[in-house]
């Protein structure tokens, strides 16, 4: 009796190892079908520049003296389709550039490692690539203070200001506790 019990326990766990070996492979296969699909049904509202050999998407919309550029924060994972009540306000008389990041909306994803210095550099160059003149008027959201304030640090010929949507800025778990 006791045999045919553990070959029952241990059968009962090879079918539930199976079966969660099947569903994981099926979604992933349902997954990358489905990722093709919505590459082909949502075409890029913006334009795509080559950075580093990958294309960056950028975003632009509106005219005006000033040049907005928003940054998303980490958790925005299409930050040109995120920030669209935003830009339409702002549109009506800036002109407003969503950059998005390596790995973010139509952007491709990279391979190079994810510090300040090459998220800032990856964006100075997707504006350039893009014709898109400063200075800028930058607009961070979230982990963007950073980015921003590194970029204002080490270019402020190409920062007019900088206008904080709930950024993160140096040493605030410190202030905070």
């Amino acid at each position: 009796m006791k045999v045919k019990k553990k070959f029952r326990f241990w059968k009962v766990i090879k079918t539930i190892l199976l079966a969660t070996v099947a569903v994981v492979i099926i979604w992933v296969i349902y997954s990358n079908i489905m990722a093709v699909y919505e590459q082909r049904k949502y075409p890029a509202i913006g334009e795509l520049v080559e950075v580093n050999g990958k294309n960056m998407h950028i975003y632009t919309k509106g005219q005006g003296d000033n040049t907005i550029v928003l940054l998303s924060g980490l958790a925005t994972p299409a930050p040109a389709l995120d920030f669209e009540p935003l830009i339409n306000e702002l549109s009506k008389t800036n002109k407003v550039v969503v950059v998005e990041p390596f790995g973010y909306g139509w952007s491709d994803l990279t391979d190079k490692e994810r510090t300040v210095e090459n998220i800032v550099e990856e964006t100075r160059a997707a504006l350039k690539k893009s014709n898109i003149k400063g200075p800028y008027i930058l607009m961070p959201h979230s982990i963007s203070g950073i980015y921003s304030l590194y970029y204002a640090n080490n270019y402020s010929e190409e920062v007019k200001a900088i206008i904080g949507i709930d950024p993160t800025l140096p040493q605030m778990s410190e202030y905070f506790g």
